[in-house]
């Protein structure tokens, strides 16, 4: 099936959040410490206004988006949710290539952001290396901050 990467729109949060509670719930976290994860986000309209958001879609269907949020010479790679149905399918290395040219064109020198410990593989595959610790996380624990240099790949 053709997946196509498009702006996001500000009504789109409670898809949104269901692919990221689906893409979370993934990696074996418990449902509900997920659940109460999701609701601390903040999928508003206005939020969703706030970010550079980009959605793959397939078939007229929402199944993987990520935002940025634009700083500079060092932009912030917000979030990056796949559904489990098409992850290992190459969606998320085109969000991130597309993401990734996006903050290049907004003078991005870098891209960073907190890498989920069960995504590092991943991100390290799109040639991002270890840049530091994080702070504390909501889930209790320290993340890796991860960065690569832009532009990455080509755009999709």
């Amino acid at each position: 099936m053709n997946v196509v990467i498009r702006a996001g729109r500000d009504d789109e949060g409670p898809r949104l959040k269901e692919i990221a509670i689906a893409a979370k719930g993934f990696w074996g976290y418990e449902p509900q410490k997920v659940r109460e994860w999701a609701d601390q986000g903040d999928f508003t309209p206005a939020r969703l206004r706030e970010l550079v958001v980009f959605v793959a879609e397939a078939g007229g269907d929402a199944i993987g988006w990520c935002s940025l949020i634009p700083k500079g010479e060092t932009s912030w790679l917000e979030d990056l949710w796949i559904h489990p149905d098409w992850i290992a399918r190459g969606v998320g290395t085109r969000l991130f290539r597309h993401v990734a040219q996006y903050a290049a064109g907004l003078g991005a020198r870098l891209l960073e952001w907190e890498a989920e410990p069960n995504a590092i593989g991943f991100y390290e595959k799109q040639g991002a290396r270890y840049l530091r610790d994080s702070a504390v996380s909501e889930w209790g624990r320290t993340l890796a901050v991860m960065g690569v240099e832009v532009p990455v790949g080509e755009p999709s």
